[in-house]
Parts: structure tokens; C-alpha cells; sequence
């Protein structure tokens, strides 16, 4: 269910259509909300990107690219290392295998393979998981209960298929060996690239749309580059929309979609989406909206 706000009313014997004429004096007390973007719900994506790429750093294993028909054989072992033995056809070697083997004939390059990679066949595609669900939640909007049974599906099966051991692991394989691997790399590309977006979106172009509201007056800026328009606030109406759980609880701490319905003879609905903890900046605007601007006497 959505929430509105009850219109404001001009105090006894205050004129409307003077009040909006006179001049106002500043009045320190104003409330500034913000309409963000939807890429402001995707910060989990680079978060988990960053975790992701921490975990595969301090596992510490390589990723070597060998050719399909490639043999190996387990030799004579010692105390200190084992010994294994690779067959590849004569005309299938990679460049990966000739990088290890110059790096391995150099003593100041004791890394013969150099791309990281973790061995957990879960953390691959448990982010694409998480990224598919950031997309699907920030693009179609599932309200009320279908989004709570929906996502939260989603989530206890790939949480379950998680916990299981091997889990993925076997799941993937039974699919065609269609297993998910990102090396350290690719996690930290897809977390920066987007980490960048994200904070030029949210701290930059998102502070571009506004709205601004005090004792007597709104003032509404709803498109970058676009100009900003007052409204008197008697008459006016906020409405919060129905939440979408996960999109505005879980992602957008405690976000909402906001309506704004202006008065007069030329009436205007404003739409504000993606407001963050917008119950307590509502509880701001009502206790505003009882108060009218001083004017000049």
C-alpha cells in the first residue's frame, strides 16, 4: 500500500495568492531529498567483486591454459614437492605453457603461470547469480509480496547449492562441465568499472536531480541541465509507493518511490524515485509543511 501525506492548509486568514507574491525570508530549515538512479541499488557488485578478488589473492592459485588432448601423469614424489608429467600433441602448445616454461628456467621469475584464479567452483557462479539479481531487481519492479517470494527463492537455492559440498561443483558438471571460473582480474575489472560508475552516478549526476522543500515553498529540479521550479506548498501532497522489499530495503536502505502532487490551477504530479530512508524524511516534511514562512509584515 502506498502512504500520502495530507495536503497542507494555509493558516487562518493567510492569502494564497499573496503569501506566494510577498518575498520569504530565508528560513534556515530545509529538506533536500534526491532521486537517484537505479545504478545506485548495484553497489553489491562491487563489494562482492572486491571480496571475491580478495579471497582468490590470498588462496594464491594459477590459472595455466593447456590443449584439450593434454596428458598428465603423476611421477616420483620427495619429501618437499610431487612430481607430475604433462603430454601435449607436438604441434598444441599454448602460450601459456611457453610462458611457464621461460619463467621456470628463469630463477627471477619463480612464478611459472601468473594469472590468479581460485579452485572454489562456487564463487563463480554465485556472482553471477548475485549480478543477474541486482539487474533483475533494479530493472523490473516486483512490489509487496511477489517480490519477497520471488527473490528470496532465488537466493535459499543458490545459498543451498552453495552450502552442499561440491554443490556447483557437481550441478556444472553434470550440465556439460559448464563451469564458471573469473580470475582475479576479471573481479577486479568488473568491481572498479563499476565502483566508478556507481560513485560518479550517485555523488555526481544523482545530486543534479533534487528537490527542496521549506515552510511556503518547493522547489523541484527533476532533469539534469533542467530549470528549477517553485511551488507553494498549501494544498500540496506526498505519496510513498508501495515498497519493493528487496530493491528499497535490502539494497536501497530503507529507500521509496515518491509522488508529489501540486495544487492550484495548474496541477503538477511529480515523480521521485529511489529516495533513500525516505519514512524518516517523510516524518521532515510533515512537520515542515505545518509551518508557513515568515513574510514581510
Amino acid at each position: 500500500m502506498s502512504s500520502a501525506l495530507p495536503p497542507s492548509s494555509a493558516p487562518p486568514g493567510a492569502s494564497t495568492a499573496g503569501a506566494s507574491q510577498m518575498p520569504a525570508t530565508t528560513n534556515s530549515r530545509e529538506i533536500k531529498l534526491v532521486s537517484h538512479s537505479p545504478i545506485f541499488y548495484w553497489w553489491p557488485i562491487w563489494l562482492l567483486g572486491y571480496v571475491m578478488a580478495l579471497i582468490t589473492l590470498f588462496e594464491n592459485h594459477r590459472l595455466a591454459v593447456i590443449p584439450a588432448d593434454a596428458l598428465v601423469h603423476k611421477m616420483a614424489s620427495d619429501e618437499k614437492t610431487d612430481r607430475y608429467e604433462l603430454i601435449v600433441p607436438k604441434d598444441a602448445k599454448t602460450r601459456s605453457l611457453e610462458r611457464a616454461v621461460s619463467a621456470s628456467s628463469d630463477p627471477a621469475r619463480p612464478q611459472a603461470f601468473t594469472p590468479r584464479i581460485s579452485e572454489k567452483a562456487w564463487m563463480g557462479p554465485l556472482y553471477c547469480v548475485i549480478l543477474l539479481l541486482t539487474i533483475l531487481i533494479t530493472n523490473i519492479p516486483l512490489r509487496g509480496l511477489w517480490s519477497f517470494l520471488v527473490l528470496m527463492f532465488l537466493l535459499i537455492l543458490a545459498l543451498a547449492i552453495t552450502l552442499i559440498p561440491n554443490g556447483w561443483d557437481n550441478l556444472l558438471g553434470a550440465v556439460g562441465n559448464l563451469h564458471i571460473f573469473i580470475n582475479m582480474a576479471g573481479y577486479l575489472f568488473i568491481a572498479t568499472a563499476t565502483l566508478i560508475l556507481w560513485a560518479v552516478s550517485v555523488f555526481v549526476f544523482d545530486q543534479r536531480t533534487y528537490m527542496i522543500i521549506t515552510p511556503g515553498q518547493l522547489r523541484v529540479c527533476e532533469h539534469i541541465g533542467d530549470s528549477v521550479r517553485s511551488y507553494d506548498t498549501t494544498g500540496i501532497a506526498f505519496e510513498k509507493q508501495r515498497d519493493d522489499l528487496f530493491r528499497h530495503w535490502i539494497l536501497g536502505f530503507f529507500s521509496g518511490d515518491l509522488i508529489v502532487r501540486t495544487s492550484g490551477a495548474e496541477k503538477h504530479e511529480i515523480r521521485f524515485p529511489n529516495v533513500l530512508w525516505i519514512g524518516y524524511r517523510l516524518e521532515q516534511i510533515q512537520t515542515v509543511l505545518r509551518e508557513r514562512a515568515v513574510v514581510a509584515g
